[in-house]
């Protein structure tokens, strides 16, 4: 007896469109003729095939099916049906959860966007690819961009989707080898699920053809500078005074990187390159996709948000705060910037010190024992609790029995 062809299908081999029986074909609904250009007809023929779904199974959902397979579950059909939609054809999982975005047409706003991120690149000597396969990320990714030194994959998000969603997509690319940057024209108190990737917001416009004639896109979350103020300044990422280095709260007397949305610290950025999209008072899309694609912004997590900063700041940042490319870039969403600590560990840290905060220039980097995962970064309070600080409350103690030894 012949086996059904969703038992006969091998999900891994084919991209993430939808698997049309009666003809055998992957239709990818992203691109043009579906991705079938020697096949004009099959949009007419597939609208009139009817019915579909569970009773005409017709249309297969070959990224379902690939989820499984990946997850280790057993081979099961995803039967689709194709409706209309206000920007055209969409083709829907018959058990009512919603179309994955790769199935769905794109919206004006979401194809200029696009358009905007590609000419960008373009013109400052990058090697653009629209809707190119990802082998390797098994994804396809709305723009891709080769630079002289990095591979930068564009993602559009003008939809409100899953978190969980984003940072597989996010994971993905990154495995791959490419640093992705997202773009959402939603405000920046509605982009929530994009805070765990590096993302940039744009303002809404109300014709989706200002996107590709505005001359500046101004940055309205995503991006930020940074400028030196003595220890015991505001800080917006944290929200309190304590010393970035230390994290305590008696000043420390040094000089730190601050984030602020002082407009001159933003115009410093166009004296520092030579962009042929400079920066001005504030940041803008343009000039943040060109510096992205040679390397002169990086993304940096702190807390659960990924932001992108410059380069000449990233290592003295990370120096101060912790992290690394990969926190930023992973597709994690941690809800702090440190390690869980107890209460005990907090409190200890405050009171049990002998003496005042080591100077900032020389701290040793945490052996990662007391607060787990802190390894090779900054010491903080809980360190003075571990028998491997330089900063524990009983090194004397040890000293002694040292040398009595």
């Amino acid at each position: 007896m012949t086996q059904p062809v969703w038992q006969q299908l091998d999900p891994l081999t084919f991209n993430d469109g939808v698997y049309y029986v009666p003809a055998g074909v992957e239709l990818q609904p992203r691109l043009s003729d579906w991705g079938q250009p020697d096949q004009p007809a099959l949009r007419e023929r597939l609208a009139n095939d009817r019915p579909h779904g569970i009773r005409g199974q017709k249309l297969l959902c070959l990224l379902c099916m690939r989820h499984r397979a990946q997850n280790g579950l057993g081979r099961s059909p995803v039967w689709m049906t194709l409706v209309e939609g206000p920007y055209g054809p969409v083709f829907r999982h018959e058990d009512g959860r919603s179309p994955h975005p790769e199935h769905e047409p794109e919206t004006d706003t979401h194809k200029a966007l696009k358009e905007r991120k590609a000419r960008t690149w373009r013109s400052v000597g990058g090697d653009v690819k629209l809707e190119v396969w990802r082998p390797r990320a098994r994804r396809r990714p709305d723009v891709v961009a080769v630079g002289p030194v990095l591979t930068v994959a564009g993602e559009v998000q003008h939809s409100k989707v899953a978190p969980g969603d984003i940072r597989a997509r996010q994971k993905a690319l990154h495995k791959a080898g490419d640093r992705v940057v997202w773009t959402t024209d939603r405000n920046a108190d509605d982009i929530a699920f994009l805070h765990p990737v590096p993302h940039l917001s744009v303002p809404a416009l109300s014709d989706y053809r200002l996107y590709l004639t505005e001359p500046r896109l101004e940055i309205g979350a995503g991006a930020i500078t940074f400028e030196a103020q003595r220890c015991g300044w505001a800080d917006l990422w944290t929200g309190t005074n304590r010393c970035p280095v230390t994290r305590r709260a008696v000043p420390c007397g040094r000089l730190h990187l601050y984030p602020t949305f002082n407009p001159r610290s933003y115009s410093r950025e166009k004296a520092a390159t030579t962009a042929v999209f400079p920066c001005g008072p504030r940041p803008h899309l343009d000039h943040l996709l060109e510096g992205i694609l040679h390397g002169s912004w990086l993304p940096y997590r702190h807390r659960d948000r990924v932001t992108w900063i410059p380069a000449a700041s990233h290592m003295e940042v990370v120096a101060e705060r912790g992290g690394t490319l990969e926190l930023a870039e992973g597709g994690s969403a941690p809800r702090r910037d440190r390690t869980n600590e107890r209460a005990c560990e907090r409190r200890a840290g405050a009171v049990a010190a002998q003496s005042g905060a080591p100077e900032a220039g020389n701290l040793s980097s945490c052996c990662g024992e007391k607060p787990p995962g802190r390894a090779g970064q900054p010491v903080v309070p809980a360190c003075q609790l571990c028998r491997h600080s330089p900063t524990y409350y009983r090194r004397d103690e040890l000293d002694r029995e040292a040398a009595q030894a």
